[in-house]
């Protein structure tokens, strides 16, 4: 059976919601959630809970956050034999601070864990790989991983950039990739094309198809997927939807296509399926609640009343 292999971020997510307008250098009264989160663990996730074979390929920290977090991953059903649990580094951590509206004041990360990745772990993961296997990065790997990643996998590959800030990590390799999924602010970060029309979206995925990405996705948030490979290139909305919880529903797209097109999928029917997944993970914040079912989600496809306009 073919597998996934996911090569990214792992961290603990910290949230303070503050419940009356934020107080600058003083204690503010708030909510605070604490999660497992980063942009490789969750499409992890969402692979494992679509029933694919799936590996996750991270740094863990030997505290209490870490162990707990390496567990959580193999209890969803994820191998993280390839894993390295690391010693002398605290867990990743990502801290965001919300005000009274729920907006983000201010965010902060500590990802130093991951430059423990070294060549050594990775030729582990690596030679093991099968032709038929799919490799998954994201952009919080430095730029030594992600080229080296890039140069010596026998699978296909494929990337999620994680920010505009952290999406010029992946340029250099974009003829390497065979998926590559930007949102639309990542996107324009990368190429300087901002998809205002249908022109200017023909443009970007024909941008993307000539360094060599041989299948574009680009998230539009409610706006919808623009969408390119060989030689079609078409913008997918769907209907209208009430959201619930928006966290991962970008991860949610990409692990939900990566899994049907490894099924042996269409491009086409495989768009569709992430983009139905997206949709069901956020109506009814399926991630954090561990409950995204494929056969919910491909029972789903038709009433999401998905269309599809070409572009040229």
């Amino acid at each position: 059976m073919s597998r996934i292999i996911v090569i990214g971020g792992a961290n603990v997510d910290l949230c303070g919601s503050s419940i009356s307008p934020l107080r600058n250098y003083d204690s503010n009264p708030g909510e605070i959630s604490i999660s497992f989160g980063g942009v490789g663990r969750n499409i992890a996730q969402i692979c494992a809970l679509l029933k694919q074979n799936v590996s996750f390929v991270t740094c863990f920290s030997s505290d209490a956050y870490g162990t707990m977090m390496k567990e959580d991953c193999e209890k969803l059903g994820m191998d993280t034999s390839y894993s390295k649990v690391v010693d002398d580094l605290p867990s990743s951590m990502y801290i965001a601070i919300l005000d009274s509206n729920r907006d983000m004041k201010i965010g902060m990360s500590d990802m130093r864990i991951l430059r423990k990745m070294d060549h050594e772990m990775l030729d582990r993961v690596l030679s093991a790989c099968d032709p038929d296997d799919m490799i998954i990065i994201d952009a919080n790997l430095d730029l030594a991983c992600i080229g080296y990643i890039l140069g010596h996998a026998g699978c296909a590959v494929a990337a999620d950039p994680v920010s505009a800030n952290k999406a010029s990590r992946i340029k250099p390799y974009l003829s390497h990739l065979s998926i590559f999924k930007p949102n639309q602010y990542e996107a324009n970060e990368m190429n300087g094309i901002f998809i205002k029309d249908e022109a200017s979206a023909a443009e970007s995925v024909a941008w993307y198809r000539k360094q060599g990405v041989k299948e574009i996705i680009i998230s539009m948030a409610d706006r919808g997927v623009v969408f390119g490979y060989d030689d079609t290139a078409v913008w997918l909305t769907h209907k209208p939807i009430q959201v619930a919880n928006a966290t991962g529903g970008g991860d949610t797209l990409l692990g939900a296509y990566v899994s049907y097109r490894l099924s042996g999928h269409s491009e086409m029917e495989s768009i569709r399926y992430g983009m139905t997944a997206a949709a069901v993970n956020i109506e009814h914040d399926a991630v954090r609640r561990r409950s995204l079912d494929p056969l919910f989600i491909a029972e789903s496809i038709e009433n999401m009343k998905i269309k599809e306009k070409k572009l040229v």
